[in-house]
């Protein structure tokens, strides 16, 4: 057997602050590290806009290996990591403590060319939903999931928090969307099941496991994404009911006739309609 080396005294001390930064700054580069008046100019999350990100650091990675080299540093040094994507979210989940590193997938944002015959296309979870969408329908595609802040909310938003969005009733929630992706576990292990199929039965169904945690298992760096045919067209119909239960038959009546092809049902409430309809209102 080889003989064992000695470990080195410095891997053996505390990590401080100071050096975990610099650490940090060595694996992503300057640019990739934010501290400071930088830091403290970005907002907690889109509903504290006024309150600034309170971390020690928010750190880029521009990949998986740079995402492992991160986490590997950060658990080494008992500091906790908390994910971070367009920060849309409404339920704190990117909220930071003053002793904490904010991971920001913003520089993860590759999206590889659709495979038009498959029907997939591999995303950096960096990427926004609407950037998806735009690469979906420049190769005659559609990528279903589709909510509000289309924009700004992230691909790796949308998996940790198993997004349903407008078209649920029809496409499902995200995790019908996912078909392989690749996550790094706190340690810094890189675990990848990017298989491009539908039917998959090759054991353990790894990503099922990462969609929905929230960065609680890992973090999710790149996925494998369903896409579906364009649809010919919509319609579009707003129907006065007198109670809830009535609604639902609507539903039911709408999706029975229209054999799964409803992709969205929304309530409003009487008084949500006589705010938006209220005289002297701008329109949407």
């Amino acid at each position: 057997m080889p003989p064992e080396t000695e470990p080195d005294p410095a891997e053996m001390m505390p990590m401080t602050d100071a050096r975990l930064l610099d650490r940090l700054a060595a694996i992503v580069g300057s640019s990739g590290l934010v501290t400071g008046d930088e830091l403290r100019g970005r907002s907690a999350n889109w509903t504290r806009p006024t309150e600034p990100c309170a971390a020690l650091a928010l750190v880029r990675p521009r990949d998986t290996a740079e995402t492992s080299a991160i986490l590997a540093a950060c658990h080494a040094a008992g500091v906790s990591v908390v994910p971070r994507g367009g920060a849309t979210g409404l339920v704190d989940g990117t909220l930071c403590a003053p002793d904490e590193i904010t991971l920001s997938t913003e520089r993860m944002s590759g999206i590889e060319p659709v495979d038009p015959l498959g029907m997939t296309v591999v995303v950096g979870t960096g990427a926004t939903i609407e950037s998806v969408q735009d690469a979906a329908a420049s190769s005659g595609l559609f990528f279903p999931l589709d909510l509000g802040a289309r924009g700004s909310a992230t691909i790796g938003g949308a998996i940790s928090t198993n997004a349903g969005g407008l078209r649920v009733l029809r496409y499902g929630m995200m995790r019908e969307m996912v078909l392989g992706l690749e996550a790094v576990l706190a340690d810094g292990t890189v675990v990848s099941s990017m298989r491009p199929l539908i039917k998959n039965n090759t054991g353990l169904d790894l990503k099922q496991l990462f969609v929905g945690t929230e960065g609680t298992l890992g973090v999710v760096t790149r996925a494998v994404l369903r896409l579906r045919p364009e649809p010919a067209g919509y319609a579009t119909a707003l129907i006065a009911c007198p109670s809830v239960d009535d609604g639902a038959r609507v539903l039911r009546a709408a999706q029975s006739a229209f054999q799964g092809r409803v992709s969205s049902f929304e309530g409003l409430w009487p008084d949500f309609y006589r705010l938006m309809t209220a005289p002297g209102r701008a329109t949407l």
